[in-house]
């Protein structure tokens, strides 16, 4: 229900800032529509819905990201057979160290003494969902021909979404929603932050870098988030989660391609 909720409040706003950005509007045509919807369905319905499925289904939430977080190197595989990128060996060395260092900051937030490691085969198989789902969403919106502009195409992602979410609450939820501040705060965050903000931000990055190399900023997801919790809620990070940061920015900076002089 917080998905189709999210679905359904982005859409109306991206028309806003459609209308008040005063450019002219480049819907493209109805293959490039139909594709818009078909990358949503792939990036908020497979990757975001498989996430919550696998929490749902007893999948241990810091084990789900722990799996989802590696969906880089899902992305660095399937570049060869669907772009005909070769990567180098520096190259697939900064992405290993990357997922090195991820893993490493997720692992060390893991209290072992709780059920933070549980796992669920159902979990398991939609963890799978959800990495292919942002992998393929990732590598067919870069090979999208540029039709339709980028706010555009975002709206017709969440009309894509809706359909995903709205089948989901059909068959799993009763639509009944408990309205509270922490709700809606929650959903401002959402909507505003991550389905415009962020979601817009790596529209932009693919359309100027290869997918790969996009793929692999999801690396520094785990440490900004753990200094996130740092810094809002005084979480305390260990050795193996420092070791981990390093990790990863070290992966950024030997992956970091060279510019031509």
């Amino acid at each position: 229900m917080l998905l189709l909720m999210r679905s359904l409040m982005t859409m109306p706003l991206l028309l806003l800032l459609l209308f008040f950005r005063k450019q002219k509007m480049q819907w493209g045509d109805g293959r490039s529509r139909a594709q818009q919807m078909g990358v949503g369905v792939l990036l908020h319905g497979a990757y975001l819905g498989g996430v919550f499925a696998a929490i749902q289904a007893g999948m241990a939430p810091g084990v789900t990201a722990l799996l989802v977080t590696m969906h880089p190197l899902l992305t660095a595989v399937l570049a060869k057979p669907i772009f005909g990128v070769q990567l180098s060996v520096q190259q697939w060395l900064s992405f290993l160290i990357g997922a090195i260092g991820a893993a490493l900051v997720l692992g060390g937030g893991l209290d072992v003494s709780t059920d933070q490691y549980q796992l669920s085969g159902v979990g398991l198989l939609w963890c799978l969902v959800s990495l292919v789902g942002i992998s393929f969403a990732t590598l067919w919106q870069k090979k999208m021909d540029q039709a339709m502009g980028q706010v555009e195409g975002l709206f017709f992602q969440y009309f894509g979404a809706f359909f995903v979410f709205l089948l989901a609450c059909l068959f799993t939820q009763d639509f009944r929603m408990h309205s509270t501040l922490s709700l809606w705060l929650t959903l401002a965050w959402l909507v505003l932050a991550i389905s415009i903000g962020a979601i817009w931000l790596l529209m932009i990055m693919l359309k100027r870098g290869e997918a790969h190399q996009v793929a692999r900023m999801f690396f520094l997801i785990p440490p900004l988030a753990a200094a996130q919790a740092w810094l809002l809620f005084g979480e305390q990070w260990n050795a193996l989660m420092l070791v981990g940061a390093v990790l990863v920015l070290g992966g950024l900076l030997l992956g970091r391609e060279k510019k031509a002089v």
